[in-house]
């Protein structure tokens, strides 16, 4: 797994090294506004299965996307326009949201459940790459399955240190949070929050206008 540290300086250079190894069925881990993430090209099964093997994550578990934009978002999953209207609050941040899918991504993807979970990140590089890429990105936290996710390069090189399956490239930033997002199911009349995370209940009211 190569490493190299993100700068102001070389910024350009690693957005087009990632997006090269995204486009080749890579996968590349980085830091993102909640936790170190391994991100891959969405719409590529064998990609998404080399990303299930390095996190060792059961089949029957989905993984969410990285989309650029609510536009992004709406070719992919069923969103009404009132429901766009709550994302307008809530993107670009640290809340995944759940929707029907349109079924244009592999089953594999959303373990074969009819609901995907998006998010716009609120991450300058991440958003950088996801327009240069101009397609979603599979994301899922670094760390392997039911462990602590990574909040810095250190704990990413650890986790993999002689592991059989690692990323192809790991973009050290710096220390993140270390929060995961807060996911909320918008599929029924109410939105439901389905697992707490860095934006709590409250705040996610107040964006979506409940009182």
């Amino acid at each position: 797994m190569e490493c190299i540290i993100l700068t102001e300086e070389n910024r350009e250079e690693i957005l087009a090294r990632v997006e090269a190894v995204i486009r080749a069925e890579g996968i590349a881990a980085m830091p993102t506004d909640t936790v170190y993430g391994l991100v891959c090209d969405a719409s590529n099964e064998s990609a998404i299965i080399k990303m299930r093997a390095i996190k060792r994550r059961p089949r029957e578990k989905a993984f969410p996307i990285f989309a650029r934009d609510i536009a992004m978002a709406r070719r992919y999953a069923y969103i009404l326009d009132a429901k766009a209207g709550f994302l307008e609050n809530i993107w670009p941040g640290s809340v995944t949201a759940v929707f029907r899918h349109k079924e244009k991504l592999p089953v594999i993807l959303t373990g074969g459940r009819d609901t995907i979970g998006i998010r716009v990140p609120d991450h300058p590089f991440v958003a950088a790459l996801l327009e240069k890429c101009d397609a979603p990105l599979a994301q899922t936290s670094v760390n392997i399955s039911d462990m602590p996710p990574a909040k810095n390069a250190d704990e990413v090189k650890r986790y993999f240190d002689g592991a059989e399956h690692q990323p192809d490239l790991l973009i050290d930033g710096g220390k993140v949070s270390g929060a995961p997002s807060t996911v909320v199911d918008f599929t029924g009349a109410v939105p439901l929050i389905l697992r707490s995370g860095i934006v709590s209940k409250a705040d996610i009211d107040l964006m979506i206008g409940i009182r």
